[in-house]
């Protein structure tokens, strides 16, 4: 009586920093795979691999990333099937970065960069994020959704 009505104390309010870093990550895997290829194929040693052929494979990642990314963001602003499509995203992140250890990080130099390491920890923070949305998708933000909300 007289009062206002409880906040909706459900929603998960760290959803929308979460989903900034994950858009800020995927920017930015993107463009430096797209767009700088052949500086990343420098912190690896390929031996007898053809560097066209890595590089070609960095291209591939980076377009998987967009597409995989993209479905993603369609099912959280249209809360298609969000739970169910947040726990394949985690998967499938899981499974990325598994292939990417086998294809790709075998092959860094001995010393890489630390920035190269930098990048492998962000992608781990990245599925923590990514394992963290699956587990309160129930808890998402109300519908009409924003990239941001």
């Amino acid at each position: 009586m007289g009062q206002d009505a409880p906040a909706n104390n459900d929603t998960d309010v760290w959803f929308k920093y979460r989903n900034l870093f994950l858009l800020a990550v995927v920017i930015s895997q993107v463009v430096k795979l797209l767009f700088f290829s052949h500086l990343a194929i420098g912190n690896f040693e390929l031996g007898a691999l053809d560097p066209q052929a890595f590089e070609r494979y960095l291209v591939f990642r980076a377009c998987f990333v967009i597409a995989i990314s993209a479905f993603y963001l369609f099912s959280y602003l249209k809360n298609w099937y969000f739970e169910k499509v947040s726990l394949l995203y985690v998967g499938i992140a899981m499974t990325a970065l598994v292939m990417d250890y086998f294809n790709a990080y075998v092959y860094l130099s001995e010393n890489p960069l630390q920035w190269m390491t930098g990048l492998i920890v962000l992608r781990f923070l990245a599925v923590c994020c990514l394992l963290i949305n699956a587990l309160s998708a129930h808890r998402a933000p109300a519908m009409p959704r924003s990239l941001l909300s």
